[in-house]
């Protein structure tokens, strides 16, 4: 893959499968292992070993499949837009589901020739972009909606500017006025203590972190999005005794671990659509 950011999709998946693998899974996404090739392998081998962030990212997927698993027990025909999907198998092993996977053209054709979307159990569309030169907007055009919408960008936002955050924003609002935002978020706090490991090896590949204020939920919100909840994914992690730290740490004495890696929920102000920001506000600007 040329696209940088599209070569991390290898590492989550790879975590994936490592947790498959493993004897006690947490998500036990079978696909991953299919959706891996000789280059993913290789991308992957420079992540096997950090225990940490990798068990870190393992519990992120874990607790987004919370939510949805939510959303669809309430409601089976629920429209999740995957933004930035990567190898991302919900839509082959979760229950219900009008699944919208939009990523690279070369993440839609692996998984095209692995796992077809018209095998899929549920309903799945697949849509090829280039970030660079095609419009987001005029890709998820079709499938506008005034029904409720989950849209999930999951590992995505902190590769991200914030002007193209903003313009994300006002996409969503635009084709799904009833939506809401599932993400996950770093500060900067989080990043300068205890994200340099997994940067070092990500930047390897080309992707750079960009946006990660000193309050993303706060820059998120400042778009026009109310929060609804957020989950520190460390703390579940040492839960779950993914990470070694103690849960009892990280809860009380480790705030900038605890708060400053998080997946968090967002719904839309009523108001939005009259008065939408054209970019985030210097103060919560990465």
């Amino acid at each position: 893959m040329s696209n940088p950011v599209s070569k991390t999709a290898w590492y989550c998946t790879g975590v994936r499968m490592q947790d498959a693998r493993s004897a006690d899974p947490l998500i036990g996404d079978v696909w991953a292992e299919r959706f891996l090739d000789e280059e993913g392998r290789r991308v992957f081998e420079r992540f096997a070993d950090l225990r940490e962030p990798n068990g870190a990212n393992i519990v992120r997927h874990w607790l987004i499949d919370q939510w949805l698993n939510a959303r669809l027990a309430t409601d089976p025909a629920h429209r999740i837009v995957l933004v930035g999907a990567g190898f991302d198998s919900r839509a082959l092993r979760l229950t219900g589901g009008h699944w919208i996977e939009v990523d690279e053209a070369a993440v839609i054709e692996r998984k095209e020739a692995i796992a077809p979307s018209h095998g899929s159990p549920n309903r799945l569309v697949r849509i090829p972009i280039d970030f660079a030169r095609e419009s987001l907007a005029d890709k998820l055009a079709p499938h506008a909606t005034d029904a409720p919408v989950t849209v999930v960008m999951e590992g995505v936002t902190y590769y991200l500017e914030a002007a193209a955050i903003a313009a994300n924003a006002r996409t969503f609002a635009d084709l799904f006025p009833r939506h809401e935002l599932i993400c996950d978020l770093q500060s900067n706090a989080f990043v300068e203590r205890w994200g340099r490991r997994i940067i070092e090896r990500i930047a390897a590949l080309g992707a750079h972190w960009r946006f990660h204020p000193e309050d993303p939920v706060a820059a998120i919100e400042a778009l026009g999005y109310e929060r609804r909840a957020c989950l520190s994914i460390a703390l579940r992690a040492a839960e779950l005794k993914r990470l070694r730290v103690p849960a009892v740490l990280i809860r009380y004495l480790l705030p900038s671990l605890r708060d400053g890696y998080r997946v968090c929920a967002f719904a839309r102000h009523p108001e939005f659509n009259r008065a939408v920001p054209g970019t985030l506000p210097p103060s919560v600007s990465a």
